[in-house]
């Protein structure tokens, strides 16, 4: 499945995604800032738009990554990007700060 990575995501909550959600990433969609750890699962880079800036710039990326996934392992994640994964219905793993 296609799932959004934010923060610092590990192995270990790769593992924790899987057993407690059910999610196996089967490829990662991220911003650009997040990095997956080091796998051979294909990683999609969808970046914030540079002629929207600043926080709208940030939601509206959220709502393009929430809309081609299938899941996201959130880790530290800004309130409106859990607030899109819910709203899309996605599997959401998330562990705050």
């Amino acid at each position: 499945m296609k799932t959004v990575i934010y923060g610092p995501v590990t192995e270990e909550h790769l593992a924790l995604a899987e057993l407690m959600a059910g999610i196996t990433p089967t490829s990662y969609l991220s911003n650009g800032s997040s990095i997956p750890p080091a796998s051979n699962r294909e990683v999609f880079v969808i970046p914030q738009c540079p002629k929207v800036p600043d926080e709208a710039g940030e939601r509206q990326n959220h709502w393009r990554l929430c809309i081609q996934a299938d899941a996201a392992i959130l880790i530290g994640a800004p309130e409106h990007l859990v607030y899109a994964a819910t709203q899309s219905g996605l599997l959401l793993f998330e562990v705050e700060r």
